[in-house]
């Protein structure tokens, strides 16, 4: 059974940008309530920093997912919306590894489409696990394979 969730890096990077927003945005709406004369980036840093990390936080949390790969099924989890949906290989219309070249190295994701519209992805970045995945789908649904265009 393969067991695909992100990895650990990649929370802790993010928590820290979120920390370090909320309390930026914190410090500076404290010092526009308690001071006599405000500047006007006092007010950019709250009405910027302040959504943007509240809603990365969100997309975050709610976008959290663990995937169970094995037996002909894929089962995706995601445990702070109680929610789980279970699917048959046999269910999956097709699927693609995207690959893209960047300065830093290169980019993959893998996108699975199923026949009720849901989709799965899965970046190598990002998760665990993502190369034993792109292996298990090429030996049981290789047919269902589609090239990048």
């Amino acid at each position: 059974m393969i067991i695909v969730k992100p990895k650990i890096n990649t929370i802790v990077s993010i928590g820290i940008f979120i920390t370090i927003c909320l309390c930026l945005s914190g410090y500076m709406l404290l010092s526009v309530f308690e001071s006599d004369t405000v500047i006007w980036y006092q007010y950019a840093i709250v009405v910027v920093l302040g959504p943007l990390a509240l809603g990365l936080m969100a997309k975050t949390m709610l976008g959290y997912k663990r995937v169970k790969i094995g037996k002909n099924k894929i089962s995706i989890h995601f445990p702070l919306r109680f929610k789980k949906s279970v699917f048959s290989i046999k269910d999956i219309r097709h699927w693609t590894e995207q690959i893209v070249k960047t300065a830093g190295g290169t980019f993959k994701e893998l996108v699975v489409l199923f026949e009720n519209g849901k989709k799965l992805t899965l970046s190598l970045q990002e998760h665990t696990n993502y190369l034993e995945t792109v292996k298990y789908l090429k030996s049981k649904c290789g047919r269902k394979f589609m090239e990048n265009k």
